[in-house]
């Protein structure tokens, strides 16, 4: 697949969900999960989001500061890609417990899919740091995330509440730990910046 489709299937894809999702996840479902959306989805997302806050550190500083800058969008990047893999795994066995279906694409996807706005917002925020208010924006991911979950994980109607209420509790602990952590790391290597 050459860039410019690729390009324009990352937007189609991301409109598609932000704009009607309940229509997006039932027609997901009728496709299957065949292959994870990782590699053509989340990762050119995730880079994006590094690329931006390093370019919002050129930006709007006084003094370039590349190695700080590099690192700070380094951070970023690792940190998303972190949240993701320990999410999938600690949720695909939530999944299990409560019932879930056994396709772990299903929820790989699901997750992958529910992270955009999130990553949006680190775009926003990453390329202009004033507006750091718009990064609430990313709460639209959770509802992303219901409906992803009630609409393709086969969870049993009983079970779905207290899947889904646990699963975002999961999803903020894990992302708020592994950033605490990254930013306490990245604190270390540059206590003047940080």
């Amino acid at each position: 697949m050459d860039f410019k489709a690729q390009f324009n299937w990352l937007l189609q894809e991301s409109w598609a969900l932000l704009h009607e999702p309940k229509t997006f996840w039932k027609e997901k479902l009728v496709g299957g999960f065949k292959q994870l959306v990782i590699g053509t989805f989340f990762l050119p997302l995730v880079i994006l989001a590094g690329l931006a806050v390093l370019l919002g550190e050129i930006w709007w500083n006084d003094e370039i500061l590349w190695s700080y800058s590099s690192i700070k969008a380094l951070r970023e990047v690792v940190s998303y890609f972190l949240q993701y893999f320990v999410s999938a795994i600690i949720l695909f066995r939530l999944l299990q417990n409560f019932k879930g279906t056994d396709n772990k694409i299903a929820l790989y996807n699901v997750l992958s899919y529910s992270l955009l706005p999130f990553l949006i917002a680190s775009v926003i925020t990453g390329l202009f740091p004033g507006l750091y208010v718009l990064g609430i924006v990313g709460l639209y991911g959770f509802y992303l995330f219901i409906v992803g979950s009630q609409t393709c994980l086969e969870i049993p109607k009983e079970n779905q509440s207290r899947f889904i209420i646990l699963s975002i509790l999961l999803i903020v602990l894990i992302f708020g730990t592994i950033n605490a952590i990254s930013w306490k790391l990245f604190q270390v290597l540059f206590p003047y910046g940080a």
